[in-house]
């Protein structure tokens, strides 16, 4: 989980680099496509059995979602802090708890319905619509809703797919979208660019494979705290890279929407025990 959440930081600050040079729906389609050419050896040494699914339908509309997810993510990385996007990005399974209650009829107590506004508060604060609302937190916030999604549909795909297969078909189903989202702003990187890209989808596909793996193996109450980590790593890297200081709005809502979050996970293994 710290290898895997440290990879994912690293891949937004790598987005938010290039982004000054390419455009993120560019960004996204390389960042999807060369899931392939990062998965191959792994795929020859474990045969290509490994990424065979036993529901095409649901890796189909996981992948018109995770495009979504993907498109907006990208961008919204291009608009705002890196320590913001993080911050916003954590309020996913608040958006899971409430899609749970309407796709999977789960019930949800007062706790938790109070829960889930102490989330949408700390949004706020990071936001502020009442000084002026930034597109990117609009993007981050839908890329969330797209993303919570996507979780619902692998926890579906999990329990006959393998975690190579979900993470494979999640970024090759995304490939259509982002190419047709791409011809309206094509840009041909050159080879300093295509290598960052490479980085980029390794980082990406490493660091989804390796949370998928430790959230399946180890306790998720052990495991949840150290994801909180990439707070901290995202305030640094944007310290660091492009002088991001973190705000007292921004640490208020970090600190609202972490707490919502940890509870409302929490919660969920207190109901499996």
């Amino acid at each position: 989980m710290l290898i895997g959440g440290f990879s994912m930081v690293l891949m937004q600050a790598s987005v938010k680099l290039l982004s000054a040079e390419l455009h993120p729906i560019v960004i996204t389609l390389y960042r999807a496509s060369l899931v392939f050419v990062v998965l191959f050896p792994f795929l020859l040494w474990k045969g290509f059995a490994t990424i065979k699914t036993k529901s095409i339908k649901l890796q189909i509309i996981r992948g018109f979602v995770g495009g979504i997810c993907m498109l907006c993510m990208f961008t919204g990385f291009s608009l705002v802090s890196l320590a913001e996007a993080t911050a916003l990005l954590f309020t996913v399974p608040i958006f899971a708890t409430i899609l749970s209650i309407f796709f999977l009829s789960e019930l949800v107590g007062v706790k938790r319905w109070l829960t889930i506004l102490t989330g949408f508060v700390g949004v706020l604060v990071i936001a502020r619509p009442d000084v002026s609302l930034n597109s990117g937190h609009v993007i981050l916030l839908c890329a969330a809703i797209a993303w919570s999604i996507s979780l619902l549909i692998a926890k579906k795909l999990t329990e006959k797919d393998t975690i190579i297969s979900v993470t494979f078909w999640q970024a090759i189903g995304c490939v259509p979208m982002t190419f047709l989202a791409s011809l309206f702003v094509w840009e041909v990187p050159d080879l300093q660019q295509l290598l960052y890209l490479l980085g980029i989808a390794t980082l990406g596909t490493m660091g989804h494979a390796l949370v998928y793996a430790a959230l399946k193996t180890g306790k998720i109450s052990v495991m949840l705290p150290i994801d909180y980590l990439r707070i901290i790593w995202s305030t640094l890297l944007g310290y660091l890279l492009f002088a991001h200081l973190p705000t007292l709005h921004l640490l208020a809502g970090s600190f609202l929407i972490i707490s919502a979050t940890a509870f409302i996970s929490f919660r969920e293994i207190q109901s499996r025990q």
